[in-house]
């Protein structure tokens, strides 16, 4: 069904804003619009009125901005153009008592949260004294900022744990091996490296010295 034209008379101006269904996000010429069914116009037993609106963010610019698309079947608010119902705009997206909140909300107000269909995580934990920010996936993985230790951590779900510390060290925990490649070349700067089991390599040259009670070195300091 169509939308009601001024020159037919049927279209009153439109103020204030409006529920809508969202019916499709895929915009082939490309405006930024989505197209939305508006359940409260239209005729009894006909309420397939849509119409595509223009998808309002705060950051919008020629091939950048901040893209986050509603799901099919959701419910937004749209505010029209002047009252012209032929130019809808969707300003905002609401929960209306069928879809679940991503967080139960908490008088104290710490969290904030951007959730993901697929249950991946953006929450910002603003508790005094224990600010947290993470990231974290269904499947386990998670990076986590965290105010209280002063630590970051990227944990793979398998175990693996890169933690950089307080103190200022950084830990890294595999599960199975660490494979370094450098084709231009690696430099440690360190007054002590400390080894546990065998060092295996191709050639072992020292510039100063080299200790060991059943070690003796060949011409050149070379192993």
């Amino acid at each position: 069904m169509g939308l009601p034209t001024p020159a037919d008379g049927g279209a009153p101006g439109y103020f204030g804003v409006y529920p809508a269904i969202v019916t499709d996000i895929v915009d082939r010429d490309r405006l930024g619009r989505v197209e939305v069914r508006f359940p409260w116009l239209g005729t009894e037993g006909d309420e397939q009125v849509r119409a595509w609106a223009t998808l309002c963010t705060p950051y919008a610019d020629d091939e950048q901005g901040l893209l986050v698309l509603p799901e099919v079947g959701s419910q937004v608010l749209v505010a029209f153009e002047a009252g012209n119902l032929r130019r809808p705009y969707v300003i905002g997206a609401a929960w209306n008592g069928r879809e679940s909140l991503p967080h139960e909300p908490e008088a104290a107000n710490n969290i904030r949260i951007l959730r993901t269909r697929a249950d991946s995580r953006l929450t910002f934990d603003d508790t005094a004294g224990a600010e947290k920010v993470g990231i974290t996936m269904a499947a386990g993985h998670e990076v986590v900022l965290d105010n209280a230790t002063q630590e970051i951590t990227v944990r793979h779900a398998n175990g693996c744990v890169l933690r950089m510390t307080a103190a200022g060290g950084i830990e890294l925990t595999a599960v199975s091996s660490v494979q370094v490649t450098a084709p231009a070349g690696m430099r440690v700067s360190t007054p002590l490296a400390q080894f546990t089991g065998i060092v295996e390599c191709q050639v072992l040259k020292a510039d100063a010295l080299v200790q060991s009670p059943a070690y003796t070195p060949g011409a050149g300091n070379l192993w």
